[in-house]
């Protein structure tokens, strides 16, 4: 078991097609699941890579269990990180690259690799150019889990598999989870498909860390209220409101704010319903907010 701590980490590039990260700073604890979530000018790329042990910051440093992770072959087998554009060469057969594997971690779990490839209809003696290209993101979704490695990193590693192998993937990953906890980083455009995995969700913008919520925070603090437009407007008076939308003579306003039983009664008395805010929606509201404030101080 691991943990990884980011101290103040900063990465610069000279290019503008790779995304900066500065001054992120987060601990990464022992036994849970992130979700880091991202517009493609975040940076999270960028992030997963020294996390990883990739790629090394330009200031700060990242700790793995009180070592220096940068260069630092006692630790670096802790961390797995398959890019989700990662390939094999394709002469290769599976069970050549799950071999390639378990000389990289020493916990690597061959029996459950070969389970998993049986699920998802992978014969482990077929070479690798004959996988279909969703077999060939679900191989490496298989690797990252079978690794056991303490830290494991995932990069919407199914994004491009049908829904159903990404709902059995994800179900695969929170059952072997809760039999060998371990960190787990995972960075995903479908993040209200697999809400029930993370103890806490990090929204990046524009290279920087902007906030972080614990799961539960995002169900209690997070609420969406919606109901005539003349009607609800009158009862949010002093509300915290981040995001809304109006269709129809309906408004929908996102507040942020733990209601009370009282509150609720109010709502409900005037035929507001009262719903969940997927976490994506939080996000966009968000950001919205922060982009609003930089023009504003900008114009002023």
């Amino acid at each position: 078991m691991s943990v990884l701590l980011c101290d103040n980490i900063s990465k610069t590039y000279a290019s503008d097609n790779l995304m900066p990260i500065s001054n992120f700073s987060f601990n990464f604890l022992d036994r849970k699941i992130y979700g880091i979530l991202g517009k493609s000018d975040s940076g999270k790329e960028t992030l997963l890579d020294m996390i990883a042990g990739n790629v090394t910051p330009t200031s700060g440093v990242i700790w793995v269990d009180g070592e220096k992770l940068s260069k630092n072959s006692k630790v670096s087998n802790r961390v797995c990180y398959i890019k989700k554009d990662t390939t094999y060469p394709k002469f290769l057969k599976i069970n050549a690259i799950f071999k390639y594997m378990e000389t990289l971690y020493p916990k690597w779990d061959n029996f459950y690799a070969n389970n998993l490839c049986k699920h998802f209809d992978i014969n482990p003696s077929h070479i690798y150019g004959s996988l279909e290209e969703n077999k060939k993101h679900i191989l490496i979704g298989i690797c990252s889990l079978a690794s056991m490695a303490n830290i494991t990193i995932y990069d919407d590693p199914v994004s491009e598999v049908d829904i159903k192998d990404r709902y059995d993937f994800f179900n695969f990953l929170y059952n072997h989870h809760q039999r060998y906890p371990r960190t787990v980083i995972i960075v995903t455009d479908h993040i209200d498909e697999i809400n029930y995995l993370f103890d806490k969700v990090l929204f990046l913008d524009k290279g920087k860390l902007i906030d972080f919520f614990t799961s539960n925070e995002l169900i209690n603090n997070f609420r969406y209220l919606t109901g005539k437009t003349e009607v609800l407007k009158s009862l949010i008076k002093g509300i915290k409101i981040i995001g809304q939308e109006e269709r129809n003579g309906m408004l929908t306003v996102c507040v942020c704010k733990k209601l009370s039983k009282d509150e609720k009664r109010k709502f409900q008395k005037y035929m507001i319903n009262i719903s969940d805010v997927p976490i994506q929606k939080i996000f966009i509201y968000l950001i919205n907010l922060r982009e609003h404030r930089t023009k504003k101080n900008n114009i002023v």
